[in-house]
């Protein structure tokens, strides 16, 4: 394996890469191109992911003084036609019940991200709609974009579609720091279904063609970023897996998928879940790589099946002299519906040092990344993989314990 070409190829693949877009079904022949290159065999799959586009948002201060922001709308937001919908504002921080008793039919503003849990809550409350704010109040409008967000299918088909626009955290700050109190809201937005993809590349096992390692890596990116860490890294990782074994045939079957659209809720591996489960009882577990070669940072090995699993990866690691932390938990990444579904799973990844990387913002870049620290994610991955693909007898039970279970069902949200 050869870390210097994977992050040659990393550097083709430095371009934004957001879900259902022309540009992240080029990244998708690209690796495709890749594997037929080495001589394997290669499928696209298109699925279908919900969306939303926005044709204008705004936001405008009536009250106690007179202000607009610049704001984007977020996809799948409901349509406020063009006149919009006025209302009282109130700040809500957290989300917490106590911050919600008097804001039904109110605009709302909350801190940062807003999620599965506050959404929740807030639409239980009664808002009229949302605002979210996004980035630093160090940053400068003229050097980073508002955030593109998204109301995902999961949360608006639990509990209802709402209003909602995102904007810079300054902007909200002076806000509150006014004492806003009655706000105008435009989105002018549509629900739309785009096409997505998943790429696929086998190399049969030349003694047990049955019993099938997965190994996945998304290719996706958020808006607005080069999606090098987060993770063309892992993708190019995957490459350079599958260059050695087509030289050096396993005894196990090994499936190399690259995801589209994970980044807006892990849809392609949900897609390939659905819709090959009877391949699915033949893997035996699932190997994802998600972020790697930060200069500064540290690697981590998360397993998502059993006890047996997490002291294999542990001592295999300790036995080859390999420095990464191992744990078990879940990992919010494309091996949670392979989990879901009976595969166990690990993860490989390297978090970047405070300070010394970024993700889902145009600072993913590869200023803060090397080759040689891509090399050692890769070889946390290529020696678990030659182990299990290789071993006279599988090392460990194809299991998920209800630990386990039980953690990917409240990642879920089928739980609290």
């Amino acid at each position: 394996m050869d870390e210097i070409r994977a992050f040659e190829l990393l550097k083709k693949l430095a371009f934004t890469r957001m879900s259902g877009t022309e540009e992240e079904y080029t990244a998708a022949k690209m690796l495709a191109t890749e594997a037929e290159s080495i001589g394997v065999n290669c499928e696209i799959e298109p699925f279908t992911v919900q969306d939303g586009e926005v044709d204008r948002a705004e936001l405008e201060v009536l009250e106690p003084f007179h202000a607009k922001y610049e704001v984007t709308g977020m996809r799948r937001s409901l349509d406020t036609g063009d006149e919009g919908i006025e209302a009282d504002f109130v700040y809500v921080e957290n989300a917490l019940e106590a911050n919600l008793v008097d804001v039904k039919d109110k605009i709302v503003l909350y801190n940062g991200y807003l999620n599965y849990d506050p959404y929740e809550r807030i639409q239980k409350a009664g808002a009229k709609g949302i605002i979210a704010f996004s980035g630093s109040i160090l940053e400068k409008p003229e050097d980073m974009e508002i955030a593109l967000r998204a109301l995902r299918p999961k949360m608006t088909d639990a509990f209802g579609d709402t209003y909602a626009v995102n904007m810079r955290v300054a902007d909200a700050m002076d806000m509150v720091r006014r004492g806003a109190t009655r706000v105008r809201m435009v989105v002018r937005s549509r629900k739309v279904d785009l096409t997505s993809h998943n790429v696929y590349a086998t190399i049969p096992g030349t003694k047990y063609p049955d019993e099938i390692i997965s190994l996945g890596a998304h290719y996706d990116s958020t808006e607005y970023s080069k999606g090098v860490y987060d993770n063309g890294s892992g993708s190019v990782i995957l490459v350079e897996l599958m260059r050695y074994f087509k030289q050096n045939p396993p005894l196990r079957t090994l499936k190399f998928m690259w995801f589209g659209s994970e980044e807006v809720g892990l849809c392609g591996s949900t897609y390939f879940c659905e819709a090959h489960k009877d391949e699915l009882a033949k893997h035996k577990i699932m190997i994802n790589v998600d972020m790697a070669a930060p200069i500064l940072g540290f690697d981590i090995c998360i397993t998502m099946g059993d006890d047996a699993l997490e002291h294999y990866a542990d001592g295999m690691m300790r036995e080859n002299g390999l420095a990464a932390r191992v744990s078990s938990d879940t990992y919010s990444s494309d091996s949670i519906p392979f989990t879901d579904n009976g595969v166990p799973a690990i993860n490989f990844a390297r978090f970047a040092a405070p300070g010394a990387g970024f993700g889902h913002n145009r600072l993913d870049t590869l200023d803060f990344l090397s080759a040689t620290a891509l090399k050692t994610t890769m070889t946390n991955a290529f020696v678990f993989t030659n182990k299990v693909a290789n071993a006279t007898v599988f090392p460990f039970e194809r299991k998920v314990s209800d630990e386990m279970k039980g953690k990917v069902d409240k990642y879920l949200k089928r739980k609290k």
